[in-house]
């Protein structure tokens, strides 16, 4: 058990970075009961559709459930926030799409892993990172062989089956991470570098030159001077089908109808506050009071004068015990401050501790057994940091003996924090933590000063149920009366309401800035058309925490080539463009005509001529210029003293001559050749990944479901 315990402890960091796996409970409960006649058609319950294959929701469900258990028998955590479990969702769709595009691939090529090969990665000499983490002594660095046999013996002697579960999850992940390197490596052997093309890559590293230009920027061509026919928009949509590649997305306008306090709401919070004034002023336990009355935990610290709020420090440091001030309104809460207790005590003090931490089949009477034995050792003269090095958990501690140095009250966590204050300088103490249970001995404490503690009760003012009954009746007879687009956007203007827009949402988002868990929204917005107003269950008004949300689709978006009226006007802005360096061009031409130079071509166009120098095939940018690919290709390519043809770059119109050409020394073509391979075998991995994603026609239907 010693061992399962250690993989216990690592196999929480082991999970989330090493195999990066999922964990989500999603019951549908009678959803999905029920026989052949049930709720839905079976092609209802896929989930995805990856390399022709059907996913059923199902069978991913069943996945989720397996490694559910197999993350509580690994890290103990019995929930997950949100964020969590949003996050282990993406990673848990990325191993299936891994798994369902590589699948064919590994079975086409003959790839496999054998069971000596699996044996090697766990008892052999390559054993698996996976394995290494797991059963490695932290102590000395070294795998623990005896570990990893006698948990390989007795898994399957675990009652609950999880023991097994755990190792035959374990073993799929190096077997999936092994065929992934297998089949990485091949891809990586079969790229090459020839010399031509190293040579090629030094040529372009090596040549430098130097050239001077005459630019315009094409934004100085007004408007008036070019003609755009649809003709030409036509053209340009058809000549640049990539640009307009859209995922679907939906846009939507909304209005909100916040619940907030109400004045009513105020004036009930500031009389409670009132009324409990004379209890809260004659209670002897402030912390049992405010742990049943207050919206605010009790703060067990003592504070020096300036480390209490600003408000506050004047009123009460100097103050008598039981002092009461307000109530008074602060971060939308009524407060009442009470002084407590009032205390000499050290800034700081310096301790020493042996931390015991249960093993499994220990009992909490033990372990307090155990430290009682070490605490009478020490008080016997027992050598506090051998007692330290055989017992602690605190490896980082032991290294000094147990010592833990200097620290404040603030610095450690509250009992072990309030017992090393509070005792005395050599005496040694036992308090439990959720860290396990401390044997503590002050050695040394600063020296006394005043502080107090406060005791702070409040209530939060908050929206009461009339409130929230009467917003609500708001955004009723909003929705009521405003069933189309055109009453939605003019009953906004008449009412002086603000319009909100949530734009490019996809199916499968999980927030909308400012909308608390909006996912029933975002799920209706893809049953929505066009223009028409967003409900779920025929209701138009979403509870979004403390917010009623009303909203309309007003732009659709569907997966792949965007429709011509959708991108009209991004369009004519590329037309334009496209056209004014078309006229710039003409008027350089005409230009050269006349006087083929530079200078005479900068008089013209009241401008003059730049200069850049060392410019090579892989300069980014060249000055004056800023990133204009076009204009370094041209000057690294013509020859010395030709005057290039105007060239449309990206923003500019430009001409060029190169006045000198030099060539580095770099003439070793081997070392190129392995930069070159490297850089391919650098991005071979993922590209190559990312082009069977590609050709897989993978279609998500999660949206369906979470």
């Amino acid at each position: 058990m010693a061992t399962l315990e250690k993989i216990r402890n690592r196999a929480g960091a082991l999970v989330a970075v090493v195999i990066g796996m999922a964990l989500l409970a999603f019951i549908l409960g009678d959803f999905l009961s029920g026989s052949g006649g049930g709720l839905f058609s079976e092609s209802q319950y896929e989930i995805a559709e990856i390399s022709g294959k059907s996913i059923a929701y199902q069978k991913y469900q069943k996945e989720l459930n397996n490694i559910i258990e197999i993350n509580k028998f690994s890290t103990g955590q019995t929930t997950l926030d949100e964020a969590s479990v949003q996050r282990i969702q993406a990673q848990t769709w990325n191993q299936l799409v891994r798994e369902y595009v590589l699948e064919d691939e590994y079975n086409e090529i003959g790839l496999d892993i054998s069971s000596q090969e699996l044996w090697d990665m766990v008892q052999g000499e390559n054993i698996h990172p996976i394995i290494q983490n797991l059963f490695t002594n932290p102590e000395t660095g070294e795998l623990n062989t005896m570990a990893v046999i006698r948990f390989l013996k007795t898994y399957d002697q675990d009652p609950t089956g999880q023991q097994k579960a755990y190792w035959l999850f374990i073993e799929d992940q190096m077997i999936q991470e092994r065929m992934f390197a297998k089949y990485s490596y091949l891809i990586n052997k079969g790229l090459y570098s020839t010399k031509t093309e190293a040579q090629n890559e030094l040529d372009n590293i090596n040549k430098k030159v130097d050239f001077e230009f005459v630019i315009q920027n094409i934004n100085t061509i007004p408007d008036s001077l070019i003609t755009i026919k649809n003709s030409d928009l036509k053209k340009y949509y058809d000549n640049h089908q990539n640009e307009f590649k859209q995922e679907a997305s939906r846009n939507i306008e909304y209005i909100t109808f916040d619940v907030v306090p109400s004045e009513a709401d105020k004036n009930t919070t500031e009389e409670w506050i009132n009324n409990i004034r004379e209890n809260f002023a004659n209670t002897e336990n402030d912390k049992e009071f405010i742990s049943l009355n207050s919206d605010f935990s009790f703060d067990n610290n003592y504070y020096k004068k300036d480390e209490l709020p600003e408000g506050l420090r004047d009123i009460m440091f100097d103050a008598e015990e039981g002092f009461m001030h307000g109530p008074y309104f602060e971060n939308e809460a009524f407060l009442l401050a009470k002084l407590s207790e009032t205390k000499y005590l050290p800034d700081s003090v310096k301790a020493k501790h042996i931390l015991l931490q249960p093993t499994q089949n220990q009992s909490s009477s033990q372990i307090f057994a155990i430290a009682d034995s070490i605490k009478n050792l020490l008080e016997n003269g027992a050598n506090f940091a051998l007692l330290s090095a055989q017992f602690s958990a605190d490896k980082a501690a032991n290294e000094k003996g147990g010592d833990l140095g200097w620290f404040r009250a603030n610095q450690m966590v509250s009992p072990f924090s309030d017992t090393a204050f509070m005792a005395k300088v050599g005496e040694y103490k036992l308090v439990a933590t959720q860290y396990g249970l401390h044997i503590v001995q002050v050695t040394n404490k600063a020296k006394d000063e005043k502080k107090v503690k406060l005791a702070i009760l409040g209530q939060k003012l908050e929206p009461s149920s009339e409130t929230y009954q009467q917003t609500y009746a708001q955004a009723s007879k909003f929705a009521g009366n405003n069933h189309t687009y055109e009453e939605f956007l003019q009953a906004i203007e008449d009412e002086g309401l603000t319009k909100k827009i949530a734009a490019n949402i996809n199916e499968a988002d999980q927030q909308l800035a400012g909308l608390k868990n909006p996912r029933e929204l975002i799920r209706s917005v893809y049953d929505t058309d066009k223009y028409d107003i967003i409900k779920s269950q025929n209701n138009p008004i979403f509870t979004l925490g403390d917010r009623y949300v009303i909203g309309f689709v007003n732009e659709v978006k569907e997966d792949g080539i965007a429709p011509f009226e959708q991108v009209k006007a991004q369009i004519t802005v590329q037309t334009k463009k496209q056209k004014k360096a078309e006229y710039l061009a003409e008027k350089f031409n005409e230009a050269l005509q006349e006087n083929n130079d530079l200078e005479s071509l900068a008089t013209k166009f009241n401008t003059v001529v730049h200069e850049a120098n060392d410019i090579s095939f892989r300069s980014y940018s060249v000055p004056n210029a800023g990133i204009e690919p076009k204009l370094v290709a041209v000057a690294t390519s013509i020859k010395v003293d030709q005057i290039s043809m105007p060239v449309k770059g990206d923003n500019i119109v430009f001409v060029l001559k190169v006045n000198s050409v030099s060539m580095e020394e770099n003439t070793n073509i081997k070392l190129q050749q392995m930069q070159t391979m490297t850089q391919f075998q650098n991005r071979a991995n993922y590209e190559a990944f990312e082009a069977l994603k590609e050709t897989a026609n993978i279609i998500d239907k999660r949206a369906k479901f979470y």
